[in-house]
This record gives C-alpha cells, sequence and structure tokens, in this order.
C-alpha cells in the first residue's frame, strides 16, 4: 500500500490584514517619494507588487506558494527570477526595506484595531 505524502492545503490568496500590514510598510519604509504597493485585485489578492523609491512601475512582485511567500524582481529590460522565499508577506516586505521598531510598533498597533484577535487565535 503506498505511503501518502503530507498535504499542505494554503490559499493563493493574501489576508486582508497581510494586505493592511503591506499598505502600511509602504507608507513607513525610507525612501524618497516612498515603496508603492498595489495587489493584482481588490478581492482575495494573490499578487502584491512593489515599485521601490523613485520608480512608477513595480519590480517586486510577492506571491504565496505552499506554505511560503515568494519574491521575485523583474528589472526593467529583464525578465521575472526568484529573489527569495520568506515564511510570511511581512518577512518579505521586511527583507525589502526593514522598517525600525517604533514604525513596526505602530503598524502592529493598528493591525490589532483593525483586525482583532478572537479567541481561537
Amino acid at each position: 500500500m503506498p505511503a501518502f505524502g503530507k498535504v499542505s492545503l494554503v490559499s493563493s490568496v493574501f489576508h486582508p490584514s497581510d494586505i493592511a500590514f503591506a499598505v502600511a510598510w509602504g507608507e513607513s519604509a525610507p525612501g524618497w517619494g516612498g515603496w508603492k504597493v498595489m495587489v493584482d485585485k481588490e478581492q482575495n489578492p494573490e499578487i502584491v507588487a512593489v515599485a521601490p523609491p523613485g520608480m512608477d512601475h513595480p519590480v517586486f512582485f510577492l506571491r504565496r506558494d505552499v506554505g511560503n511567500v515568494v519574491l521575485e524582481h523583474e528589472p526593467p529590460n529583464a525578465e521575472r527570477a526568484e529573489a527569495g522565499r520568506y515564511p510570511s508577506l511581512r518577512n518579505a516586505l521586511q527583507a525589502l526595506c526593514p522598517l525600525d521598531d517604533a514604525a513596526l510598533e505602530e503598524i502592529h498597533v493598528e493591525l490589532e484595531r483593525a483586525y482583532p484577535r478572537t479567541a481561537e487565535r
């Protein structure tokens, strides 16, 4: 009898609290002109695109893949390539541009207000 492999059921959709973190991160991350965070669709976003300061179009793309978030880089006039894998969208964004502890704390406090924890979590 064949052995069954462990199946990981993970949605490709980012949770609204992760998208809220991404938007707040973009507003808080340092850099002249700011980091622009965009999603592929308003409801059930599967791709988060990021344009660094000074760029009008995104060059970083983040997507979920079986328990990881894949960071891809697409430089101008080049093909998109994987640049790293992270346990969460928040970790991936922090790899692009880390925020200081005070900025992170401020974002997390706002997220706790917007997305309060339930007894189950």
